[in-house]
């Protein structure tokens, strides 16, 4: 229970941050509409292909808005230096990193809520419960994995060519299997099994070792 309330007073400092200084969230939104509004322009868009192409819209305007906001989520501990003094309190490295994940996680899903909408609107596809759920269960996988290499290379300088080179590759399967789930969901075909028992499972798996690398990518 410790851990947990750590966990969920690391998340409500950076969103109360977040929501004084109103910089990531407004600037994130903006980029995934004129995303939307790009594609909707660059693509011949009708009732036969749009559920085809729009998981795809979709799915390059999360990966991207996912990259900055989870390559923000120790920006102000790095530009303080005030990730050692967290590191000395009595809260564990594991509920640290949890709590950073969730918020980082809570602004992308901020970030959805418009995207969402908008993709609806902008490709006349269906916004059902299946496509809102494949989204969020690929959101909490692409939360500790962007979150954890986020960490990783907070000290680098070279960390914004890092964190896009670090993350990718393992966010392919999300990618992968949400985009099935969401393609399925929209009337395009595409969808192979269950993939969100798969998401699940990446959720689990991905949760569970971030978890446990945390605390030694934290304390070095």
């Amino acid at each position: 229970m410790r851990s947990v309330a750590v966990a969920l007073a690391v998340a409500r400092k950076d969103l109360t941050s977040e929501w004084r200084t109103r910089e990531l969230v407004p600037a994130l939104a903006q980029f995934v509409v004129l995303a939307l509004v790009i594609a909707n322009f660059g693509f011949q868009i009708d009732s036969r292909n749009a559920p085809a192409i729009a998981p795809g819209v979709l799915w390059m305007a999360l990966v991207f808005a996912g990259l900055v906001a989870f390559g923000r989520a120790f920006a102000a501990e790095r530009e303080q230096s005030s990730l050692e003094a967290l590191l000395m309190t009595p809260a564990s490295p594991a509920a640290i990193f949890a709590g950073k994940a969730l918020a980082a996680a809570l602004l992308l899903v901020l970030c959805e809520a418009v995207l969402l909408p908008a993709l609806a609107l902008f490709f006349s596809v269906p916004l059902s419960f299946d496509v809102v759920s494949a989204v969020l269960l690929a959101t909490v996988g692409m939360a500790v994995l962007g979150c954890l290499f986020a960490a990783m290379v907070a000290r680098v300088r070279a960390r914004e060519l890092l964190l896009p080179l670090l993350t990718l590759p393992l966010w392919i399967p999300f990618i992968v299997f949400g985009g099935q789930a969401v393609q399925a969901a929209m009337g395009g075909g595409g969808g192979t099994g269950n993939t969100s028992g798969l998401l699940i499972d990446l959720d689990i798996l991905f949760v569970v070792l971030t978890s446990l690398v945390a605390r030694f990518v934290l304390d070095d």
